[in-house]
């Protein structure tokens, strides 16, 4: 079969048969649409389908009852743990759960490190959130008083997911096609080519593009899949091209980690406005990433 026949019948079977989330699939957009509505919390639908998943259940009220929300007794309830977290918490620990879970059950290949996919979609995430908290706050350079071209619609915890989400592409494409998957490692390794650019390479498409189609699967918003569609080529995206930026750039510096003065790398830097405190940005991420060791990332999701 012709590769790029190949590439659009991998994507054929992804899209017939997406991988299950381990809880109701009206869940993730429906805790999405409650993180932007300004009415009521549909508490009482969140728990009924929260408490459908015994796994997501025993993750949130273990993380309610965690030391970081000092709760003096404990709390035991779906309903409470919702009012002391907070939706948009709920929401990260939910795609969190789901990740772990669609990971867990990929038939990857021996040469699959889970690990270091994992630390590498938490830190993407860590810098992600820092990158729009500092760019997209009041007096950020993709704040609400720029243009609207340039204006970052993406907030913190968005940016946060998009991040941890950013290459579950490669997760899919492994479990589809491991033969091609191994092979197109070994020509990686064998080059000075990115990962991206061996698949564009081959047959003109790449994790990028199958990750946003399954996550567009699960009904997440176009806010977080275009953003990883385009986080290898930020400057094509036909919608959301500054929310791409912000992905591809920390997708950039968790790979080429800033140094002690937080120094960014060039090609991080270019991604990001001219009116930002590019130093102030580096020392914070690398602030960050200091504290937390890779060690620390992972026991994130165990």
């Amino acid at each position: 079969m012709h590769p790029q026949e190949d590439a659009r019948a991998c994507l054929q079977e992804l899209q017939q048969k997406p991988p299950a989330l381990p809880f109701e699939p009206d869940l993730l957009p429906m805790l999405f649409a409650a993180t932007k509505s300004s009415s009521a919390t549909p508490a009482k639908g969140l728990v009924t389908l929260i408490e459908r998943s015994q796994k997501l259940t025993t993750r949130v009220l273990a993380t309610a009852n965690s030391a970081a929300y000092g709760q003096e007794f404990k709390v035991s309830t779906l309903h409470r743990a919702i009012n002391i977290l907070g939706l948009k918490t709920i929401r990260t620990l939910v795609v969190m759960v789901g990740m772990a879970a669609v990971i867990k059950g990929a038939n990857l290949p021996k040469g699959f490190s889970v690990r270091e996919l994992w630390v590498h979609e938490l830190k993407t995430a860590t810098i992600a959130k820092i990158l729009a908290a500092e760019l997209g706050g009041p007096n950020g350079a993709w704040g609400s008083t720029a243009d609207e071209k340039n204006r970052l619609i993406m907030d913190p915890d968005e940016a946060y997911i998009a991040g941890l989400l950013h290459d579950i592409g490669k997760v899919f494409f492994a479990s589809t096609r491991p033969d091609l998957w191994e092979t197109m490692e070994n020509m990686r390794n064998e080059s000075s080519q990115q990962y991206f650019e061996v698949e564009n390479a081959y047959w003109s498409m790449d994790h990028a593009l199958i990750g946003a189609v399954i996550l567009y699967q699960w009904k997440l918003p176009l806010i977080l899949t275009e953003p990883i569609n385009w986080h290898h080529s930020p400057e094509l995206a036909p919608t959301c091209k500054t929310e791409a930026r912000l992905i591809a750039a920390a997708n950039i510096i968790a790979r080429n980690e800033p140094d002690a003065e937080g120094n960014l790398c060039e090609e991080a830097i270019a991604l990001l406005p001219e009116r930002c405190d590019i130093a102030a940005i580096g020392t914070a991420i690398a602030q960050c990433l200091a504290a937390t060791d890779n060690e620390a990332f992972t026991t994130l999701v165990e």
